[in-house]
C-alpha cells in the first residue's frame, strides 16, 4: 500500500511540474530600438564667450548624438529602421553643457544629463534617467584624454569624441535594461 501512494505522490508532483508554463516577461518583448526623436539643449560656460562660431552649434551637435547613437544601435545589434512589434521608440533629451577651459580655446569635460523614454506603440514602456555626469572613458583612452585636456589641447574637434562616448554609454544602459 505505502509503495502506492509513493506512486502516486510521484506522479502527481510529475504532472505538476510538466503543466507549468514559462510566461515571457514584457520587457523581453522590446528586442531593438527605434529612434523616434533626439533633442539637445546645449548650454556653455562663460569661459566659453557664449556663441563662439568655432564651435559646433547646438543643431550640429544633435546631428551628432543622433549619428552615433544610430551608429551603437547599429554595432549592438538593436536597431530597427521602423516601429513596429517587438521595437521601442526612443525619445531622447539631452542636456549638454559645454565647458571650456579659462579663456575659451580648450574644452574641459562637459556635464550631461539624459532622459530617454521608450514607448511600445502609443503606451510609455519606461524612462531611463541619468543625470549631471561626464564622460568616462576605459583606462587608456582616459590618460590621453586627460593628458589632452591638460595641455589644452583638447578642442572643437574632439568633441565628438566626448559625444561618441555618451552615445555609446547611453546605448549600453539601454541594452541592460531591457536584458538584451
Amino acid at each position: 500500500m505505502r509503495i502506492r501512494h509513493i506512486f502516486w505522490c510521484a506522479l502527481i508532483g510529475l504532472v505538476g511540474c510538466a503543466g507549468q508554463v514559462d510566461t515571457v516577461d514584457e520587457e523581453r518583448l522590446i528586442q531593438t530600438f527605434y529612434i523616434k526623436k533626439i533633442t539637445v539643449n546645449l548650454a556653455e560656460t562663460t569661459e566659453g564667450k557664449v556663441g563662439r562660431k568655432e564651435y559646433p552649434s547646438k543643431n550640429m551637435l544633435a546631428k551628432d548624438f543622433a549619428y552615433s547613437i544610430h551608429k551603437h544601435l547599429m554595432t549592438e545589434g538593436v536597431y530597427a529602421s521602423t516601429p513596429g512589434g517587438n521595437v521601442g521608440e526612443l525619445v531622447i533629451a539631452i542636456d549638454y553643457l559645454r565647458r571650456c577651459k579659462v579663456g575659451g580655446r580648450a574644452l574641459n569635460r562637459p556635464l550631461i544629463s539624459h532622459q530617454v523614454i521608450i514607448f511600445q506603440g502609443t503606451q510609455e514602456v519606461t524612462q531611463l534617467i541619468k543625470k549631471d555626469y561626464t564622460p568616462q572613458y576605459d583606462y587608456f583612452k582616459s590618460v590621453y584624454v586627460n593628458v589632452e585636456r591638460a595641455i589644452h589641447q583638447w578642442d572643437k574637434e574632439d568633441e565628438h569624441v566626448d559625444v561618441d562616448n555618451i552615445s555609446e554609454d547611453l546605448v549600453e544602459s539601454l541594452k541592460d535594461a531591457f536584458h538584451l
